[in-house]
């Protein structure tokens, strides 16, 4: 009897859990958040949530934050984690952080409103390679496409830590990042 109360408070909260996102999704007080796009650099045309999902986010598996600056977040999506100190965006923003795949060694950040996309302190981007032996992660770094150019541009002050297997990188903006050996060419 135990199991099956348990099961029935699990079914219901499931589906208010469902509901309330869905829901939520289609009301006027929709929190606006930004038209992400994996070719794209940020957009100024802001998007409810599903609406960006659904339409500027195909082939993407994406996880939004709501930030409110003087407090910071962060945010993981597969091996990817951005941590943004307090203080480093003024006001609020939407965040969004998109992957192909969760073991994808790519990733899209995106900040809106597109104003918000440089940071006062630096946002700290890191990637989980356990599965790269030592010798090899060793050289990595974490690269940025340059939208004006569309070269992949290693991030200034990339670190590795061999410790817990991943690579960091202080970041002044948000774009598309890969991590690959030093010297070598990300591509997407």
């Amino acid at each position: 009897m135990r199991t099956f109360t348990r099961l029935s408070r699990t079914l219901a909260l499931s589906g208010l859990i469902v509901v309330a996102v869905l829901g939520c999704g289609q009301l006027p007080t929709t929190p606006r958040s930004p038209d992400f796009a994996a070719s794209d650099t940020l957009s100024t045309q802001p998007a409810s949530l599903i609406g960006s999902v659904v339409d500027g986010l195909v082939g993407l598996i994406v996880r939004p934050l709501n930030l409110v600056g003087s407090v910071g977040g962060s945010l993981t999506n597969g091996r990817w984690t951005v941590v943004i100190p307090a203080a480093a965006v003024d006001g609020s923003a939407s965040v969004a952080l998109g992957v192909k795949t969760l073991d994808d060694p790519h990733c899209a950040l995106q900040i809106s409103p597109a104003d918000k996309n440089h940071f006062s302190v630096p946002v700290t981007l890191t990637i989980d390679c356990r599965y790269v032996s030592s010798d090899v992660l060793s050289t990595y770094v974490i690269y940025w496409l340059d939208p004006s150019t569309g070269n992949w541009v290693e991030v200034a002050g990339s670190k590795v830590d061999l410790t817990r297997k991943t690579v960091s990188a202080p970041l002044q903006h948000f774009s598309q990042y890969a991590a690959g050996p030093a010297g070598g060419k990300a591509g997407w």
